[in-house]
């Protein structure tokens, strides 16, 4: 338990409701009632258990209890009552002395009261700490936590930012003295600083710990050093290991390690406080750490089975040994992506220059959201790389994702032109992708015949039904319609699970999201949604929502902060976008109209963003800024024009032309728009829907309609949402109800409207059941586990889970944790 007690030079009482006044106040009960009393507090140094002790010593000597400050000498007892004998640092005794004490305890001739470093196997203290916990009577003191530093810090008449009280914890390694002592410091320097200038309150604590650090590592002995060194180097404690690398006995060892834990210099499992990292070495000396280092190395080198700790070890201490690169290269390909970088850079150390090292360091790198350090490692390689040399197809991969991370397709697709088709074919569908993003249909064209030409196994079989899928999208030509072509895409998707493995599962979920959409095949968008994994998975729901028109769910959805590639940035605005503009919200569509520009400068047009784009266009014409898209809006055209303007892709993009150029009140665009839509409804099912929609809508917002068809109207409104599009659907019918010229026409039309809306509300929740990572999550979560116990069973980090369970609420709209459980009881996954 936390305890808010007073620490040394801290005169403070404990808080009535702390655990500290609780045990205070038994003990103080019992030595006043003369009941026999064994008691402890356990605490690392500056833990502040001298100070309880001495707090409880004060109000002892006010009621007249007559004490004793060590052991007494002769019989020193009150007639009828034990003596009190206060021992502070119990652990530090001679063992003679505390089992003179234990006697005369057990003997009825003395209480105790003692402080104590905690222990796992106290040789001595161990028969006295279990009599207190017997009785109830021992408090154990954890390093104080960030809002006890704030509270501290506010008693010492200090404001600080919580982040600061967290730094501050952790350089004070959680002690609550160092903890007082840092403030009172910051204190004397803010009064001290001259005209009120701000002082570095991180600096002050930093230095004031490392003082406290440097006298507690110089009381320690020699082998207990030993240990905290090879902790500071993530070596193995085991008491074998460490008896071997520090030249001990077994026994000796184990009860070194003890006290090291005791220091409170260790955390967790074992880890090193980084903040005493300096006074170590100091002391030490780096000579001798790196002889610990390379010794435990040596040990661990001698064992049957090698594991990544083991090797990383042997790597930094610079053993020569042939299993430490294949046990790294092992590891990093079972950790996570952080750590699989670590282990690869140390490989990379062992044998220096080896390129399938590196390209899984860059991959890893990728991975783990490190994109400057991937796509430096890449332009070193391919600077000086030839199309055909061994495994540069995997390199162009990596630069290929990098740019397109940065917003910049045309750098993707010209890596894969330099490759050539025969050399590209390896990584066919990333270099298709890639190609057809910029409208390079011939390019794309090329590769998937040189993929052709190798055996069709199944990987590649499953790869090529995506390639013809999304070739078949820009060729009205061929035989295979739009339809057809997001089938082909989603069952190749499907076959090979890309967006699990394939390092550019994002651009390609974006590119069959969009397809799908634009097809107004919701059921393949969630289909290909399904296979995401990691941070696009709440931007794919919130862009399939807002597709379906179900505005709720997409703000719910939604990610809160801002993605880190520009692709994605540019996406999630456009959704903010579009929900401002469904919810006729002028102000917010206004105010993020401006931080809109600055994303939208950021990122290339390409085939995939015409979805996202249009969402800028429609909203530019909204708040009348249209000429300041013009460009972007004249390069979709371009970019649509040199694919001859494939009905899948363009019939999407001209139908929201019309919906901005009306909200612009332009007739002669909307004309123009409404033409183009119309030359491709000969070519697709969709393009004919939305041709059929747009017609009426543009004939009723520039007054060409006369009196209302409500048959014309309702068939428009059924063509709308025959293609997905029921928002819009909705849109229309109640805006002809709006013009209506009698009351049974509006009547009708608002039933139109009324019936589109409730197909919308009807229609299965965006985002669909949870993932299997999720719905692990979920059944951990209903057993009562916390976020940290969830990651150690699931093997993720407490954050992890954290942002699982944030998806989670997304997905069902809960929002307590009572709201939580209960609807993932009722979705059935207690």
């Amino acid at each position: 338990m936390t305890s808010s007690s007073p620490t040394v030079g801290d005169r403070r009482e404990p808080t009535a409701a702390s655990p500290a006044s609780t045990w205070v106040n038994g003990v103080l009960d019992r030595a006043q009632s003369g009941i026999p009393l064994c008691a402890f507090v356990i605490g690392t140094p500056g833990s502040g258990r001298s100070a309880l002790l001495n707090t409880v010593h004060e109000q002892l000597r006010r009621r007249g209890v007559p004490v004793s400050v060590g052991l007494p000498v002769g019989d020193a007892a009150t007639p009828g009552r034990p003596l009190l004998v206060l021992a502070d640092d119990i652990h530090t005794w001679p063992g003679d002395a505390i089992e003179s004490a234990t006697a005369m305890l057990e003997a009825g001739r003395i209480g105790l009261i003692a402080t104590t470093e905690p222990r796992d196997a106290p040789r001595h203290t161990g028969p006295l700490i279990a009599r207190a916990r017997l009785s109830g009577a021992t408090l154990e003191l954890d390093p104080v936590g960030t809002a006890e530093v704030l509270s501290r810090a506010a008693g010492a008449g200090l404001t600080l930012a919580p982040t600061t009280a967290s730094l501050i914890r952790r350089r004070c390694g959680g002690a609550r003295a160092v903890v007082d002592a840092a403030l009172v410091a910051i204190r004397e320097a803010a009064s001290d600083a001259a005209g009120g200038d701000p002082v570095d309150e991180v600096a002050i604590a930093e230095h004031v710990a490392r003082e406290r650090h440097h006298r507690l590592l110089r009381r320690l002995d020699p082998l207990t050093l030993a240990i905290l060194a090879l902790a500071s180097v993530r070596a193995p404690l085991d008491p074998d290991s460490i008896a071997e690398v520090a030249g001990a006995d077994r026994d000796a060892a184990i009860e070194a390690l003890d006290r090291a834990r005791g220091s409170g210099l260790l955390r967790g499992a074992d880890t090193f406080v980084s903040a005493a990292l300096e006074p170590l070495r100091e002391i030490l000396g780096e000579k001798r750490i790196d002889e610990l280092r390379r010794r435990s190395a040596v040990t661990r080198l001698r064992a049957t089975h090698l594991t990544a700790d083991d090797a990383l070890l042997a790597a930094e201490a610079g053993v020569a040994d042939p299993r430490i690169v294949d046990t790294l290269l092992a590891g990093a390909a079972e950790t996570t992506a952080a750590r699989a970088v670590v282990l690869l850079r140390a490989a990379d150390r062992v044998e220096p220059g080896r390129d399938d090292i590196r390209l899984l360091m860059a991959q890893r790198a990728l991975a783990s959201g490190d994109v400057d350090g991937a796509g430096l490692v890449a332009d070193r390689r391919l600077e000086t790389a030839a199309a055909t040399d061994p495994g540069v197809v995997r390199w162009v991969g990596v630069a290929a994702t990098v740019a397109h991370h940065r917003g910049l397709a045309s750098h993707a697709a010209d890596l894969y032109r330099w490759l050539g088709p025969e050399v590209a074919a390896a990584e066919a569908l990333p270099a298709v992708i890639a190609l057809i993003a910029v409208g390079d249909r011939r390019a794309a064209l090329a590769v998937a015949d040189a993929d052709r030409g190798h055996p069709p196994v199944g990987s590649r079989a499953a790869r090529s039904m995506t390639v013809r899928g999304l070739l078949a999208s820009v060729d009205d030509t061929g035989t295979m319609g739009s339809g057809d072509a997001v089938d082909a895409v989603v069952r190749g998707l499907c076959a090979t699970d890309s967006g699990r493995t394939d390092p550019t599962a994002a651009r390609t979920l974006y590119a069959a999201t969009s397809l799908a959409c634009d097809d107004g095949n919701v059921v393949a968008a969630r289909t290909v949604r399904a296979l995401a994994h990691g941070p696009i998975e709440d931007l794919l729901d919130a862009e399939i929502a807002l597709a379906t028109g179900d505005v709720d769910a997409a703000a719910r959805l939604l990610p809160t902060e801002d993605p880190a590639g520009m692709p994605e940035r540019f996406r999630v605005h456009a959704v903010r976008l579009g929900l401002a503009r469904r919810n006729g919200d002028v102000p917010a569509l206004t105010a993020l109209w401006e931080p809109g520009l600055a994303v939208l400068a950021a990122t290339e047009v390409d085939l995939y963003m015409l979805r996202p784009l249009a969402e800028f266009w429609q909203a530019a014409a909204r708040v009348g800024q249209t000429r300041v898209i013009a460009r972007h809006v004249g390069a979709a055209d371009r970019l649509l024009a040199g694919l001859d303007s494939p009905a899948a892709w363009s019939a999407p993009w001209q139908f929201a032309g019309v919906q901005a150029a009306i909200l612009a009140g332009d007739g002669a665009a909307a004309d123009d728009r409404l033409d183009r839509l119309e030359s491709a409804a000969a070519r697709s099912p969709i393009a004919t829907a939305l041709a059929t929609g747009a017609r009426v809508w543009v004939a009723l917002a520039f007054d060409r309609a006369g009196s209302v068809a409500v048959d014309g109207v309702s068939a428009a409104v059924d063509a709308l949402r025959g293609a997905g599009s029921n928002w819009e659907a909705a849109r229309l019918a109640g805006a002809a109800a709006s013009r209506a010229g009698d009351p049974a026409t509006a009547a009708g039309l608002l039933d139109a409207a009324r019936s589109a809306g409730e197909e919308l509300r009807r229609a299965q929740p965006v985002g669909g059941p949870l993932t299997d990572r999720e719905a692990e999550v979920a059944r951990e979560l209903l057993q009562g586990y916390t976020y940290r116990e969830i990651g150690e069973r699931l093997y993720i980090s407490a954050k992890t889970v954290e942002h699982h369970v944030a998806r989670i609420r997304r997905r069902l709209d809960a929002g307590s944790r009572s709201q939580l459980l209960a609807a993932l009881r009722a979705a059935g996954y207690g």
